[in-house]
């Protein structure tokens, strides 16, 4: 797409907001701005950190070889409004209107690349040893649990999985991954191009148990 079909499709827009401070959002905005759109980009994250990128959470920031993995991008040289910790409540598209914590955000073109949630397992909730990661701050919460080198469970193989396993391995702790499919990613790769990801695991010292969906957790 030329610059002048972008700015074409984006005639009469005059407000693009981005719900996600992700990966995803923050592409959006700077696509918008490098394809010509000169209307008003607002991004809303609902953390309060400059927006990160989130793989590398699993090894050099629990490893603490990072303090963040913040994107290196200036907002304001971009003329993008960057609202963070704001919880965005739900939208009105009617009246072209989010309702946020900081009250209504009116837009001409709402994008959502709020990401995914992560699976819980049902008993879980608040079971000490029990940790959940996706965002810096559940990064920051599991660096002593690497440091005292406990016996370690992975539930799921799948990337996030694959690199905490290695970062653990690497912290010195004992790792086992269960995934309850029979090969790792076997959500988003075909088996002949995620069999080989088996050797991560072998490479690092984690043990790998494919098949072995969790039942409960004691």
């Amino acid at each position: 797409m030329s610059e002048q079909t972008a700015q074409e499709g984006t005639a009469g827009i005059r407000r693009v907001v981005v719900v996600g401070a992700g990966m995803a959002g923050v592409q959006t905005a700077v696509a918008l701005r490098e394809r010509g759109f000169a209307g008003e980009v607002t991004v809303i994250g609902a953390e309060p950190h400059q927006p990160y990128d989130r793989p590398p959470l699993s090894k050099a920031v629990l490893l603490g070889k990072a303090e963040d993995s913040a994107f290196d991008l200036d907002f304001d040289a971009l003329g993008v409004d960057l609202r963070l910790g704001c919880e965005v409540l739900g939208a009105r598209p009617a009246d072209h209107e989010l309702d946020t914590e900081a009250g209504p955000v009116p837009y001409d073109v709402l994008v959502l690349a709020t990401g995914a949630e992560p699976v819980t397992l049902p008993g879980t909730e608040g079971v000490p040893g029990v940790h959940l990661l996706r965002t810096l701050d559940d990064a920051e919460r599991l660096r002593p649990v690497l440091a005292r080198q406990h016996d370690i469970v992975v539930v799921g193989a799948g990337w996030i999985g694959a690199e905490f396993a290695t970062a653990a391995r690497e912290a010195g702790c004992a790792v086992t991954v269960v995934e309850a499919a029979d090969r790792p990613l076997a959500g988003v790769l075909p088996a002949e191009v995620a069999a080989p990801m088996t050797r991560w695991y072998t490479d690092s010292g984690a043990e790998l148990r494919t098949g072995a969906r969790v039942e409960r957790v004691e």
